[in-house]
């Protein structure tokens, strides 16, 4: 009975992990200058991998991880734009001089290179969404069910990642507006997340 308890939280664990390869693959880009397409197509393909082997063979489990990936995509998607908007809205009510979206460039040139302010900005969008939406997909995966607030917590264990990082890769001139703006947005994300997601199973019925 306990190996078979094991056995299905490492399988949750694992289903709800492969959704994290665009935020690792950022990661390891800014941390050794890997190419980020790379190493987040590598870590894409070995998430499928998991997949295949964790989930996909067993139509139940297949089935109950469908539900909660859908569900995670529609929080994750409506989540990121709730974060997006409180960023842009603290900016401009507070006259912040650091800009909501200056990663988004940066993030099509580490995707793509050298291909133009306008292509490496719609990439640095994608990207963006991506991750977010992802993540939310890896909420909803392990902690869909719980009330909103783990959700907040989910959400600044990110933001702790992110200012562990971006600070030193965007150069920053101002760390305090960069913090107060990054902490509201992810405050917002990780409570519209974690309120969809709940919501979401809810109404699904998914256990």
């Amino acid at each position: 009975m306990r190996r078979t308890v094991d056995s299905t939280t490492a399988q949750v664990v694992a289903s709800g992990a492969v959704f994290l390869a665009s935020g690792v693959s950022l990661v390891v880009y800014i941390l050794t200058g890997a190419p980020l397409a790379l190493v987040l197509g590598v870590l894409v393909l070995v998430g499928a991998i998991v997949i295949a082997a964790t989930v996909w063979a067993d139509p139940v489990r297949r089935a109950a991880w469908l539900v909660r990936v859908r569900v995670g995509v529609v929080a994750g998607l409506v989540a990121t734009a709730c974060y997006d908007a409180s960023r842009w809205l603290l900016v401009e009510v507070a006259g912040f001089a650091a800009s909501p979206f200056a990663a988004f460039p940066l993030f099509g040139q580490a995707l793509a290179g050298d291909v133009g302010a306008g292509p490496r900005t719609v990439l640095g969008i994608g990207f963006h969404l991506l991750n977010g939406i992802a993540f939310g997909i890896a909420y909803t995966v392990w902690f869909g069910h719980r009330p909103f607030w783990v959700g907040i917590g989910f959400a600044l264990v990110l933001e702790a990642f992110m200012l562990a990082i971006y600070p030193g890769w965007l150069d920053l001139r101002s760390i305090r507006e960069f913090t107060q703006m990054s902490v509201l947005g992810h405050v917002v994300y990780g409570s519209v997340l974690g309120l969809l997601a709940h919501r979401g199973l809810t109404r699904a019925g998914a256990s």
